[in-house]
């Protein structure tokens, strides 16, 4: 008779800079020694998940948790034949987050780490088992504004992205409704652009958990000959209209020029779409010319660095 699974919980904390919080078990830890973790652990026996959280995230860091954002991730992990169910929380504390409280005999050292430091986290990790970086690689990735959750792309999105898709005002612009297979492929290469670019379209869900929004964010597209960091946005006909557009389009510029670098953001869209081209002025961008793209005129919209600066800000 196989054993029910151990369940553990993780917090993935991030701070102003959109970095993930790790801190590094001590040598002699029985489980895992020497490597760099997230806060968490085991739940305990008539403890919910959520309870549990809280009160590793006190007795690990200092910290009192605030906000529970989202679940991330959940996937079992064995080691020594027992298996563990974990489940990991995007989520805001309350605390000074310069100066973590660690464990006294269990963590050693903390750490702020972003998209340049998730090799720290197979430090020590001699199995080759990724997902714990590829979890926080999704939290550096995952962006909060004001109404939104905005959540990289990925196979699980492929249900999401069908959703979508069925919705007459998006399906009009692409060619139709998404298949079940067509879904799947797109959302499948959603999260091989994300690893590969370091950056590609989001999910958009109500932060608060209501239904899918819509879609968007900044890829690497090939336009006007050229290899470009493109931001785009697409919501659900029942969301138009109320600057969701906007705020997934702000939080694409964002992206782009402070997290990858840019110098410049293009985006673009049919004439005649008003709608688009409305949302792409109200984000400081500028009718730059006319283009030919998928054999058809297409309008062109540009942005710097510097005007990005002195636009209005969208939340």
């Amino acid at each position: 008779m196989s054993q029910e699974p151990l369940h553990v919980v993780g917090a993935l904390v991030k701070d102003g800079r959109n970095r993930v919080y790790v801190h590094h078990r001590t040598a002699d830890r029985g489980l895992l020694p020497g490597t760099w973790d997230i806060v968490g652990g085991h739940v305990e026996p008539g403890e919910t998940r959520e309870a549990a959280l809280e009160r590793e995230l006190k007795e690990e860091t200092g910290w009192r948790l605030r906000r529970i954002e989202t679940v991330l991730a959940e996937w079992d992990w064995e080691i020594g034949g027992v298996t563990r169910h974990e489940t990991d929380y995007l989520i805001e504390v309350d605390g000074d987050l310069a100066a973590p409280v660690l464990e006294e005999g269990k963590h050693d050292a903390s750490a702020w780490v972003g998209p340049e430091d998730l090799a720290l986290l197979m430090v020590g990790r001699d199995d080759g088992d990724r997902r714990l970086r590829d979890v926080v690689a999704r939290a550096l990735r995952t962006r909060v504004t004001s109404r939104l959750l905005l959540v990289p792309m990925g196979p699980s999105n492929a249900d999401d992205l069908r959703e979508l898709h069925a919705d007459e005002s998006v399906a009009a612009w692409y060619g139709g409704p998404y298949t079940a297979e067509e879904a799947a492929g797109k959302a499948a290469h959603g999260a091989q652009r994300w690893e590969s670019d370091g950056t590609y379209r989001w999910m958009a869900r109500e932060r608060d958990g209501g239904p899918v929004v819509g879609r968007g964010g900044v890829a690497l597209s090939h336009v006007d000959n050229a290899d470009r960091y493109e931001v785009s946005w697409t919501v659900r006909g029942q969301y138009r209209g109320k600057g969701y557009a906007a705020e997934i389009g702000a939080a694409g510029l964002a992206y782009a020029f402070n997290d990858l670098g840019a110098s410049e953001v293009v985006s673009f869209a049919q004439p005649g779409n008003q709608g688009s081209r409305a949302v792409a002025e109200s984000l400081g961008m500028r009718y730059d010319r006319d283009i030919i793209l998928y054999d058809d005129v297409y309008v062109l919209y540009e942005i710097t660095r510097g005007e990005f600066r002195q636009r209005p800000r969208v939340s």
